[in-house]
């Protein structure tokens, strides 16, 4: 009985992180960007009208948004009443990490370049991880369901989940890709 109820919160775990959609979404007036989902709370910044934010999650707490300030790349939170949703923003369905073979860790290993002349920030789960521009590093991981969020400032984030398998070696490189639409 135990491993069924176990068994049941971890798959209605992955529903709901696999469900999660974020969007594209600006700033109504000015408004403060906060730490935490309250008007008591620090203040990192204020925002103009029309500064553009990655929206982690439709789903308010206290009233507020979760967002990324795609300018400065920061996570915060605003108020939802001063945020217009403009689009949803697909998960990455192929995931960012190339299984490149076998490894002698039992753990997975991912090697991480950051192709770029921007800091990038990696969030793995609730786990956030600094690339400064051009630098190598390597993460040794458990093995499990992963869901990620890579961004950099100015530029709109790619997230999606991915599936780290004890034994293997991935590789990423971070590079930014330019559209006109």
């Amino acid at each position: 009985m135990y491993k069924y109820i176990l068994t049941l919160v971890l798959f209605l775990n992955l529903i709901t992180v696999s469900n999660a959609q974020s969007y594209l979404g600006y700033v109504t007036k000015q408004v403060n960007f906060r730490t935490e989902s309250n008007t008591t709370c620090k203040v990192i910044s204020s925002l103009p009208r029309g500064a553009a934010l990655f929206v982690i999650s439709k789903d308010k707490i206290n009233g507020f948004y979760q967002v990324l300030d795609i300018d400065t790349n920061k996570e915060g939170f605003v108020h939802s009443s001063f945020v217009q949703l403009d689009r949803i923003l697909p998960k990455n369905k192929d995931g960012i990490f190339t299984p490149v073979g076998k490894t002698s860790s039992e753990k997975p290993v991912i090697k991480i370049f950051n192709n770029t002349v921007k800091t990038l920030t990696l969030k793995l789960n609730d786990k956030l991880y600094s690339f400064s521009p051009k630098e190598r590093k390597t993460l040794t991981l458990s093995s499990g369901s992963y869901s990620y969020r890579a961004s950099a400032p100015g530029v709109l984030p790619d997230y999606g989940t991915e599936l780290m398998k004890n034994s293997f070696e991935y590789e990423w490189s971070f590079y930014i890709s330019t559209t006109r639409n």
